[in-house]
């Protein structure tokens, strides 16, 4: 049987290496996230989960529903990178359809737009996504709040989005 004061020690020592990874658990599982993903659109569910998730049989036709429109991470410094990720869920009107549009996404500061990117054509498909996208701020961007627009509009179909998240760059 060890020391009574060993043990003391181990178990402090233990704790705190416990208190110091659960401090830095949220940096390291964004880190993480975002080291794991890749730019671009992927299939996750077929139409016919999110039919039975959505009771798609009892709803007009198409159904649309942005799950998620997140940012990682949420406070950036210049010049470093944030991953923009959208994950949607759409039941078509006849089974393959897709919805065309226009994506647009706009980033604002000080309330003013700073950069803008349009995907036009862009396509809603059926089934569940993920989108992502990767946005490399410049080394000069100012310290402060910034405002990431999304917006998707439709001549066809009453399907739209019209989303902002906000983010912090530091220069700390």
């Amino acid at each position: 049987m060890g020391h009574p004061k060993g043990m003391i020690a181990r178990a402090g020592l233990l704790a705190l290496l416990i208190g110091a990874v659960a401090c830095a658990t949220p940096v390291w599982v964004g880190k993480l996230r975002r080291a794991l993903r890749e730019p671009g659109q992927e299939l996750v569910d077929l139409p016919a989960k999110v039919e039975r998730q959505y009771d798609c049989e009892e709803k007009k036709l198409p159904f649309f529903r942005l799950e998620k429109n997140e940012l990682n991470p949420s406070l950036v410094r210049p010049g470093k990178e944030l991953n923009h990720r959208i994950v949607y869920a759409m039941c078509p009107t006849k089974p393959t359809e897709v919805v065309k549009g226009a994506l647009v996404t706009r980033i604002r500061f000080k309330g003013e737009p700073i950069a803008s990117e349009t995907l036009d054509p862009f396509e809603i498909k059926p089934g569940r996504w993920i989108v992502d996208a990767f946005i490399t701020l410049p080394e000069s961007a100012e310290e402060g709040v910034y405002a990431l627009e999304l917006r998707f509009t439709s001549g066809t179909s009453e399907i739209e989005i019209d989303e902002c998240l906000t983010f912090g760059v530091d220069a700390g």
